[in-house]
């Protein structure tokens, strides 16, 4: 039996062939995966991993295709899309399933009058991805509020607390190589608060983002900000006494300001380019390859480290290469 066949035993939906990637990811950028298929239950995703490991096929479990940059090579294996998006609201505790997008949660939050999500208002992706990211923004972060998450680890069900997601700046347990677990659900923790007020709280986020957006695609923040510790930042300061003050009373350096001291705005590299708004960010104008964007970051690094010996890191995660 051929591996296509395998595949088709375990769900009741369609196993598509050869899908261009670009389509589902905010970058609009990647190539074909070799099968891939919209889960829409938890057992579905269950029985396609178990399938997977069983005949050794490489698989990716994709939420809203943001923070990624697939290979214009595509992906040789099974791209499964999480399909599923409930919602459950018990008192001040909201139960997200993985494809839930951040978008859908935060206005669900706001209809039952809780607080604590209005940070992620126009952040794309899912619940899942954002767990798997520790997604964040204007203070908040997925580190915060997280209670309980329910993984799929070696094949069974399994529920962890927050502790054990390992949650640091951008990061979580589930970011490393060695992991394989997947988020199926999260439980969030919130606060009781006043429908206007968090409305008005979106509302100046909002805002403050469309002043930084592109009309272009892009993967959003490409690199993780710099954190130093004080006598870092005393020393950096006086070697760049241009650091706005804001930053030093932080430690905090954000990439973006990084970037655009390096004069690397408009700087392009066939379609992909660094945003004008916001050096933070790479966008598609229109034709950009995954090979554009990975010689544009490597020159964005070489240029930062060059000027101000700090390595950046990506923030977005590379698949396929």
């Amino acid at each position: 039996m051929d591996t296509l066949s395998r595949l088709k035993l375990v769900v009741s939906g369609a196993i598509k062939e050869e899908v261009e990637l670009a389509s589902y990811t905010s970058f609009r950028i990647g190539g074909k995966a070799k099968y891939f298929y919209i889960a829409s239950n938890t057992d579905e995703i269950i029985s396609l991993v178990d399938i997977c490991k069983k005949i050794e096929l490489p698989f990716l479990v994709l939420g809203g295709g943001s923070n990624i940059l697939i290979s214009d090579d595509g992906f040789d294996g099974l791209v499964i899309k999480i399909g599923d998006n409930n919602i459950e609201i018990g008192g001040k505790k909201m139960a997200c399933s993985g494809g839930v997008l951040l978008s859908l949660a935060v206005q669900k939050a706001m209809a039952s009058n809780l607080s604590g999500l209005e940070w992620a208002i126009g952040i794309p992706g899912t619940i899942g991805g954002a767990v798997h990211n520790n997604a964040g923004a204007y203070g908040g972060d997925m580190a915060g509020i997280v209670d309980e998450i329910e993984i799929i680890k070696k094949g069974k069900i399994k529920k962890i607390k927050n502790k054990k997601c390992e949650f640091s700046y951008r990061n979580s347990v589930f970011r490393n190589e060695n992991n394989n677990d997947i988020v199926l659900s999260t439980t969030i923790n919130l606060i009781l608060g006043d429908k206007k007020e968090i409305k008005s709280k979106m509302d100046e986020i909002i805002s403050r983002r469309r002043k930084k957006m592109d009309s272009y695609p892009s993967a959003g923040s490409v690199f993780k900000n710099i954190t130093l510790n004080k006598n870092e930042m005393s020393e950096f300061i006086l070697q760049h006494p241009e650091l706005p003050g804001d930053y030093m009373k932080t430690n905090n350096i954000p990439s973006a300001w990084l970037v655009e001291q390096c004069e690397l705005k408009g700087k392009k590299i066939g379609g992909a380019m660094v945003s004008e708004k916001h050096a933070g960010r790479i966008i598609n104008t229109g034709s950009a390859k995954a090979e554009n964007v990975i010689i544009l970051v490597s020159i964005i690094k070489q240029k930062v480290r060059s000027k101000f010996n700090i390595q950046l890191m990506e923030e977005i995660e590379y698949i396929g290469f």
